[in-house]
C-alpha cells in the first residue's frame, strides 16, 4: 500500500486556518500599522483559496478516469451532501434571527431559491462550492485530457490558461479590449488553480522551488505596491491575479518540498484536521460571525488588533473543527449512507 502523504493532510488544515484568520481581519483599518498588518496576511492567507482548488486537481485529475456514473455518486456523497447539509443550518439561524414571517411552505421554497441561486443568507463563503462542483462536474473529462498529455503538451497547456486568465484578469483595467476573444475562452477563471495542482505535482523539481519562491516574493510585493498607490485597480489584487496565482504555487511547492511532518502527534493531528476541514470550512463562517467574535468581544482582548484576530481565529477554529467532528459522524455519515457508491472508491 502507498504510504500516505502527510504533506497533503498538513497544507489542507493548514489552509482552513487561514481562510478562518482572513474572514477574522476586519474590513477596515484606523491606522497604518493595522492597514500594514491587513495588507501583507490578506494576499498570504487568501493563496490558500487557491490551494484549495490545487489540491482537488492534484488528486482527482490523476485519479477520476474510471466509470463516470460512480464518480459522480462519489461527489455528491462526500461533497454535496455536506454542502446542503450546512446550506440549512446557515438558513436555519437567518430565519431564526429574522423579522419576516412566511407560511411554512414559503420556507422551504425560499431556502431552494437561495441554495441553487448562490445566494443563502450569512453563507459569503459558499461561493467556493459552486466553483468547486462545477469543476467536478468536468473533471472525468478533464482527467482523461490530462493523462492524454505529455508533459511537454501539458506545459503549454498551462502556460495557455495562465495567459488567458492574465488577459482576462487585466484587460478591462488597461482598456486592452478583447472582451470578443476572452469571452469564447474555455480554459479560464479557476480553473487555473485546478490544473496547476495536477501540473506541479506531475512537472516540479525540488531544485526549481527557488524560481516558484522568488515568484510568489514579487507576486506579494507587486500586490503590496498595487494595495499602496492603486487600490481602485481591484482586478490586480486577489483570487485570479498571475500575481496570487504565483503566491499560491510557492507556498504550495513549500509544503511539497517541506511538508512531510516527523513528529507522530503532529502527523496525527494533521490527518484528523485534514479528514474534518471540509465540514469545518463549511461551518466556521456562521461559528466565526455568530458566536466566537462576540465571545471575545466580551474580553480584553478586543482593545488589540492582532490579538483579537489571532483569539477569533483560533476560537473559531476548536469551535468548527468541534462541530465537524460531531457532525460527521453523526447526521452528516447518516445522510450519506443513502447513497451507495463503489467501496473501491473511497478517496475524496
Amino acid at each position: 500500500m502507498k504510504e500516505r502523504e502527510i504533506k497533503y493532510d498538513f497544507l489542507r488544515a493548514v489552509a482552513v486556518l487561514a481562510i478562518i484568520m482572513v474572514h477574522a481581519i476586519p474590513a477596515v483599518s484606523v491606522n497604518d500599522k493595522q492597514w500594514w498588518f491587513a495588507a501583507v496576511m490578506q494576499p498570504l492567507l487568501l493563496s490558500f483559496v487557491g490551494i484549495y482548488f490545487m489540491l482537488s486537481g492534484l488528486f482527482l485529475l490523476d485519479s477520476a478516469t474510471g466509470d463516470i456514473t460512480q464518480f459522480y455518486k462519489k461527489r455528491v456523497k462526500v461533497i454535496v451532501i455536506p454542502f446542503f447539509f450546512f446550506s440549512v443550518l446557515y438558513y436555519l439561524f437567518y430565519v431564526s434571527r429574522s423579522q419576516e414571517v412566511l407560511s411554512w411552505w414559503e420556507y422551504p421554497v425560499e431556502f431552494l431559491r437561495d441554495f441553487f441561486s448562490g445566494t443563502v443568507p450569512m453563507a459569503d463563503h459558499m461561493w467556493f462550492m459552486y466553483v468547486i462542483i462545477a469543476l467536478y462536474l468536468c473533471t472525468p473529462f478533464l482527467a482523461r485530457m490530462m493523462k492524454a498529455m505529455n508533459d511537454k503538451e501539458l506545459k503549454y497547456f498551462i502556460l495557455l490558461i495562465l495567459g488567458v486568465q492574465t488577459l482576462t484578469n487585466y484587460d478591462g483595467g488597461f482598456g486592452i479590449g478583447l472582451d470578443q476573444i476572452l469571452d469564447y475562452m474555455v480554459f479560464k477563471g479557476w480553473l487555473i488553480y485546478y490544473v496547476l495542482g495536477y501540473a506541479l505535482k506531475r512537472l516540479f523539481k525540488r531544485e526549481e522551488f527557488k524560481w516558484f519562491a522568488l515568484a510568489g516574493i514579487v507576486g506579494l510585493a507587486l500586490t503590496l505596491l498595487q494595495k499602496r498607490f492603486t487600490p481602485g485597480f481591484v482586478p490586480g489584487i486577489h483570487d485570479l491575479a498571475p500575481t496570487m496565482i504565483a503566491m499560491s504555487a510557492a507556498v504550495f511547492l513549500l509544503f511539497e518540498c517541506c511538508g512531510n511532518l516527523k513528529c507522530k502527534a503532529a502527523r496525527t493531528a494533521a490527518v484528523w484536521m485534514s479528514r474534518h476541514s471540509y465540514s469545518a470550512y463549511l461551518a466556521h463562517y456562521l461559528i466565526l460571525k455568530a458566536a466566537a467574535e462576540m465571545l471575545v468581544d466580551q474580553t480584553i482582548v478586543r482593545h488589540f488588533y492582532v490579538p483579537r484576530i489571532v483569539c477569533a481565529t483560533l476560537l473559531t477554529a476548536v469551535l468548527s473543527f468541534a462541530a465537524a467532528w460531531i457532525l460527521d459522524s453523526t447526521v452528516i455519515r447518516w445522510l450519506q449512507n443513502l447513497i451507495k457508491t463503489d467501496q473501491m472508491d473511497q478517496r475524496k
